[in-house]
């Protein structure tokens, strides 16, 4: 699995909880500046399943993000989307740039097409090994392509992140079975180094409960498969499925969506034990969908040997002592559920066809021997990842699996030793405390509304739509920045109490030299910009940085004809920045002499940030603050007016003109900021031309 993109003490918990640690922090600071093709290229570095994920991920993220604890969680997972569905150009032109990859003999053969073969496929080529993967489907994407409903999740979504995948020379082979067509040996005396398991849990589970082999039975995944088909199954009108997990769910809904006008779902778990996501229990309720908690099946009834009904006893409880399943039942409080058709849907379970015909071992009850730590099997140069390894798991976690397999291929085939890899866990930054959420200024999230229930049971398109440009700058400006603070120099500080006394969120405190805990600390900058000892700098786009961007700014101008007047933009980039701004308007500004520093909050600029433009040759300066009362920090406005007031009197005291500097707001959201940019940035320009440029 690739590093995370940032090395720090402690991490953003949407960072840790990711199991492929995306740095989700950065992605939403990259779609705030417009800067998608970069968010596009960090995505794909964590996950080359991204738009997959942008779709079903379970988004541990989310349900880590801080911001919960001030008004609900950032939208990272539609945040992705979002990125995906923007550069679809530009991704097909980065995967052509990696057709230039190292070259290497070795051969690798991946077994199965799902996430995490793929995702070491992925891997691998990148290293220069020559890969080629076998599915026994015809369709690659193991069951994403092959068994989660279209509703959820369109195929063209699935093919895109496979087609970016075998676009750099994955080589792909379907319908092809290995144990049938091929065995193990016969790959390795073809010349593959090494073989990846990756055929994940393809099989489900049954029961072995009286009347199960009635008709009208289906199992959950041969039933999502044939849902797939051009000939989907034909359902009675009532319908009960046997499960309490996501699957189960995919079932139930599947069905309401073939006719069925009943559907029970009957599980051992109580609702709150449900293995399904809530969210994805909730869909399912506003679909009609009824659920039965707490009881087990324990026969089916029929007549003629076709399903009537089931019969069921009371669940007391799931787990034992230990944690283990193990369920309790009252056989004595029974009840029935009548129904056309009965899907069991409780688990499923490894096909290990792939290992027939080799040494590569199994243990009692069908489970791969293998190591979780090595990721190897029982025979030298076979490895295996992904549920095949873990159990149940997720997609994004598949994808984990599937990088840690490529690093244990790649370790393998250079040094001929095991790499020993543990589940890397990164250090989380503590929870947002109560009083600072309390100073926090609210941000309504922007949701999006799938489409009603009555609309979305007609047929299996897709039910929820994405992010617009405006609802993801709108979304990703909620981001908290965590860890990004502010850090006090020991060494500059005075003690002077000046950043006690202005922090808005009361996160300061002085002891021996100023101390900002990074855990209270929300990166406004504010005490940076007012340090008489400038003892303090900032993680997320220091004041340094603001001189730097100017002085590269004017220095690749400086041999190029300069247009005067030259004006500098300070610009606070929640309110300015979009995909209209930059592509159709940035090269104007500039063939008028106007040029733009986005900076997350211009309340951070300092006298010598407000005066550096005029040192190095600007004639004038607006700062462009976001529209009334969007700022995201208290007192943060004049504070800024203060410093203004002090650069217009440094200015004139040299003999150059305060009204050189402007400071101006933003008229609304970022949809409309950039014509207001536009016109605010004219209005100035035609003031200097009537004062006339800065003399040198």
């Amino acid at each position: 699995m690739p590093e995370p993109s940032i090395a720090e003490s402690s991490y953003a918990p949407c960072i840790t909880a990711c199991p492929v640690h995306t740095d989700t922090r950065e992605l939403a600071e990259l779609v705030t500046q417009g800067e998608y093709e970069k968010a596009l290229e960090l995505l794909l570095e964590a996950n080359p399943f991204s738009s997959v994920c942008g779709r079903i991920c379970h988004h541990p993220c989310e349900e880590n993000c801080r911001r919960a604890k001030v008004d609900a969680p950032v939208g990272l997972m539609k945040l992705k989307r979002f990125i995906i569905e923007a550069t679809r150009d530009y991704r097909i032109s980065l995967m052509e740039k990696m057709l230039s990859l190292p070259n290497r003999k070795e051969k690798v053969a991946v077994i199965g097409s799902g996430p995490s073969g793929l995702t070491a496929a992925y891997d691998l080529a990148k290293m220069g090994f020559q890969v080629v993967v076998f599915e026994r489907s015809k369709t690659p994407g193991g069951l994403l392509g092959n068994a989660i409903p279209r509703y959820r999740l369109p195929y063209a979504v699935v093919k895109e992140d496979i087609d970016n995948i075998l676009s750099i020379g994955v080589e792909l082979i379907t319908e092809k079975t290995i144990g049938r067509d091929y065995t193990i040996d016969d790959l390795i005396k073809q010349g593959f180094r090494s073989v990846l398991l990756a055929t994940g849990l393809s099989e489900s589970s049954t029961l072995n409960i009286p009347g199960i082999d009635s008709k009208g039975i289906f199992l959950a995944l041969p039933f999502l498969k044939t849902v797939l088909s051009s000939r989907p199954p034909v359902m009675g009108k009532r319908v009960v499925v046997i499960g309490g997990g996501n699957v189960a769910i995919d079932v139930a809904r599947s069905a309401r969506r073939l006719g069925a006008e009943k559907v029970n779902m009957v599980c051992l778990e109580s609702r709150d034990e449900m293995p399904a996501w809530k969210w994805e229990v909730e869909e399912a309720r506003e679909e009609a969908i009824s659920i039965m908690n707490s009881w087990g099946p324990k026969a089916v009834f029929s007549e003629n040997d076709e399903v009537k009904g089931l019969e069921l006893k009371k669940c007391i409880s799931v787990f034992g002592p230990n944690g283990r399943f193990n369920p309790q039942f009252d056989d004595s409080d029974t009840a029935t559920v009548l129904a056309d058709n009965v899907i069991i849907a409780i688990g499923q379970r490894g096909d290990l066809t792939c290992v027939r015909g080799s040494n590569v071992k199994i243990n009692p009850g069908d489970r791969l021997e293998c190591d979780p730590k090595t990721l190897s099997t029982s025979t030298k140069g076979v490895f295996t990842c992904g549920e095949l390894l873990t159990g149940p798991a997720s997609s994004v976690e598949a994808v984990r699996d599937g990088h840690r397999a490529a690093k244990a291929i790649a370790h393998y085939l250079e040094t001929g030793d095991l790499l020993i890899q543990p589940l890397m866990e990164l250090p989380a930054l503590e929870e947002l405390p109560d009083e600072t959420a309390e100073k926090i200024k609210k941000l309504t999230p922007i949701t999006i509304e799938l489409l009603p229930a009555e609309t979305r049971l007609k047929e299996f398109t897709e039910i929820e739509r994405g992010f617009t440009e405006k609802e993801a700058l709108e979304e990703a400006r909620r981001c908290l920045a965590c860890t990004t603070g502010a850090l006090a120099d020991e060494e500059k500080c005075a003690a002077c109490l000046t950043c006690v006394r202005i922090c808005p969120f009361d996160v300061a405190t002085v002891e021996k030299t100023a101390v900002m805990p990074e855990e209270k600390c929300q990166a406004c900058g504010l005490c940076a910009a007012e340090c008489p000892a400038a003892a303090i700098a900032l993680k997320r786009f220091g004041t340094n940085q603001m001189k730097e961007q100017l002085q590269g700014l004017l220095a690749s101008i400086k041999d190029k004809m300069v247009i005067r007047p030259l004006i500098i933009s300070y610009c606070c980039l929640f309110e300015v920045t979009s995909r209209k701004f930059i592509s159709e308007k940035s090269e104007s500004y500039k063939k008028s002499g106007i040029y733009r520093i986005m900076i997350p909050c211009i309340a951070r600029l300092s006298v010598p940030d407000i005066l550096s433009p005029f040192e190095l040759g600007a004639d004038g300066l607006t700062i462009i603050a976001c529209s009334e009362g969007s700022c995201l920090y208290p007192t943060a406005e004049e504070r800024l007016l203060g410093r203004i007031r002090q650069a217009k009197s440094v200015l004139e005291e040299v003999g150059v003109e305060g009204e050189r500097i402007d400071y101006w707001k933003t008229e609304g959201s970022a949809e409309v900021s950039w014509t207001s940019f536009w016109e605010i940035s004219r209005r100035k320009l035609h003031q200097i031309k009537r004062i006339g440029n800065k003399k040198p």
